[in-house]
């Protein structure tokens, strides 16, 4: 597999601050780490490597004697929540030294039951997610490719990603629950995915997940966590400093890909008649948004916003931008009427509708059409946000 070239850039953080780069596995961790920073490290582990792994869990200070005499640069952890009793030594290194690290995980959940902490603030977080539009916009993916294939790298460049996405729920999605401590409820939990996956990007209702899925409200929340906690899904916030209309107060919630989601939810590959595909669109958004704001570190507030009425707007960046998402081809006022409604709260400058019109265009009350591949573009190029 070719390796791709990532719009993550960490490596002058590295000169001044430690790390943790989470995000669930085949993201790419790994194979950035290998292909774009590892040259750079004065260590390397990956306790992806059985041998390394028994290694320190034969001796837990290994890591102060391979350190020993270095007092600067930076070392790379891959894979932290495996031998999370690793981050005992790391504080001490980071106390008596100027050398900073970068830990990689796929689970902040599984270092946190083991007792450990984040590093006590002393490590700034960043997420690594699949492949986003300025990494593959020389490709020119087509949308129903990436709602097909999703953005994992592996699978993005798979001749056969259909194959890859049902492995990788069937034995990810699954290997997380069970180390979960959940064995006992695996085809439970199979089935909440599913449900949760089908329910990707509506509002949250934990009452209905638990009446079809059989299990207590309880189990369903924690499971959800579980997702969030393995960065699978994400909680999107309901936007609720508007004073025109009252709006919802339930959180809705967006898996971290659009072909996984798609595949857990156990519906094919998508055609523009589908009904979810305006869902899977609206997924893929989300994922480019999320992404951006993640590599870019910004404080911006994200959220969606709808009210009791029915008037919604799918994504709202806090004093900057309201951005609606449709596929259709050809964008008529009804399509308009929440971006329309959000205006009266005057609360961003800019109202953006996305969707698969061929030329970008403005409406007279202000609100910009954009062709979907020229959103991204001017997302990216730092036009949006």
């Amino acid at each position: 597999m070719k390796y791709i070239r990532r719009a993550l850039e960490i490596d002058s953080i590295l000169e001044d601050e430690s790390l943790f780069l989470f995000g669930p596995r085949m993201t790419g961790k790994t194979a950035y780490i290998e292909n774009e920073l590892q040259k750079e490290a004065i260590l390397s582990i990956t306790f992806l490597d059985g041998d390394t792994l028994d290694a320190f869990k034969q001796n837990p200070v290994l890591l102060r004697s391979m350190l020993h005499g270095k007092d600067e640069g930076f070392v790379i952890i891959d894979e932290v929540q495996l031998f999370p009793r690793i981050l005992l030594d790391v504080q001490h290194v980071m106390t008596h030294s100027d050398i900073q690290f970068l830990l990689t995980g796929s689970s902040a959940r599984k270092i946190k039951k083991s007792g450990n902490n984040l590093l006590g603030g002393r490590a700034g977080i960043i997420y690594m997610h699949p492949l986003v539009w300025k990494e593959v916009e020389d490709k020119n993916p087509s949308l129903d490719d990436i709602l097909g294939s999703g953005m994992l790298p592996k699978v993005f460049q798979s001749k056969n990603p259909q194959i890859l996405l049902r492995n990788y729920v069937r034995a990810y999605l699954e290997t997380e629950i069970a180390a979960e401590g959940e064995r006992r409820d695996l085809d439970k939990f199979n089935d909440f995915i599913a449900f949760a996956a089908s329910e990707n990007t509506e509002l949250m209702n934990f009452s209905n997940v638990s009446r079809d899925i059989g299990m207590s409200a309880d189990t369903i929340k924690n499971w959800y966590q579980i997702l969030v906690d393995t960065f699978i899904g994400h909680y999107l916030r309901p936007y609720r400093k508007g004073t025109k209309r009252v709006p919802v107060n339930t959180a809705k919630f967006y898996f971290f890909d659009v072909g996984v989601a798609r595949t857990a939810a156990r519906m094919p590959v998508p055609s523009e008649n589908m009904t979810e595909y305006g869902k899977l669109f609206e997924n893929y958004i989300f994922m480019e948004l999320k992404a951006y704001m993640d590599y870019n570190m910004t404080d911006d507030g994200f959220y969606f916003w709808r009210t009791r009425e029915g008037y919604e707007v799918d994504f709202v960046i806090e004093g900057k931008a309201a951005i609606e998402v449709k596929t259709s081809k050809n964008i008529t006022n009804k399509e308009l009427r929440g971006l329309r409604a959000f205006m009266e709260e005057g609360v961003v400058k800019d109202y953006i509708l996305v969707c698969r019109e061929q030329f970008e265009r403005t409406t007279e009350d202000g609100i910009r059409i954009i062709p979907w591949k020229l959103f991204l573009t001017q997302l990216w190029n730092g036009d949006i946000i």
